[in-house]
């Protein structure tokens, strides 16, 4: 329905009767009259402010109703799908499922692994017992394993500086050696 501020006429486009005979009643519930033969010019331009004011609430009541109506729909599909789909399968699986593979003999032969499930759990195995024994012997190479650290780089930068001056050369620099170089030199004593 498309209704304008400054036309005259309202047009309904209705898909059954009983929607056209509902927006007739409807419309002249408001004092929305059907327009009579007119008698002259001066009647097809004037226009009831109220009666346009009626029209425009009611528009807006009904846009607000369908979008009421919309947001209740949209709310509703999947609680119906849920209520009507997916509860009756649960009920058909309790039901009618578990009772034929309770009544097809034995059950224990139900959760037995297939030769398949049993290769590959075994496979898993060794390669899991394969790696720990490989992190094992990284274990042992790296705590095993002696390491010293290279000596400080010599600084000579006073030699290039000024061969000519002679300038004595930087006092060292006194490191204090690592724990773990301590712990590894005193291993290593007899």
């Amino acid at each position: 329905m498309n209704v304008f501020k400054d036309n005259r006429f309202l047009e309904l486009a209705c898909d059954t009767l009983e929607e056209v005979e509902s927006w007739r009643a409807s419309l002249l519930r408001a004092g929305v009259y059907p327009e009579r033969a007119s008698s002259g010019p001066s009647e097809n331009f004037s226009m009831d402010p109220q009666l346009e004011r009626k029209v425009e609430t009611i528009r807006n009541l009904v846009d607000s109703y369908m979008a009421i109506v919309n947001k209740c729909i949209r709310d509703l599909m999947p609680k119906s799908i849920m209520h009507l789909m997916i509860n009756n399968v649960k009920e058909f699986i309790n039901a009618e499922l578990l009772a034929q593979l309770y009544s097809a003999g034995d059950q224990n032969a139900l959760m037995d692994e297939s030769q398949e499930q049993v290769q590959r759990r075994e496979e898993v195995l060794r390669t899991h017992h394969a790696l720990k024994e490989a992190l094992a012997i990284i274990g042992d190479i790296s705590t095993t394993t002696i390491s010293t650290p290279l000596p400080p780089p010599v600084d000579n930068s006073w030699l290039s500086a000024g061969a000519g001056s002679q300038t004595p050369p930087p006092k060292k620099k006194l490191t204090t050696p690592s724990p773990l170089n301590f712990f590894l030199q005193f291993d290593r004593c007899p």
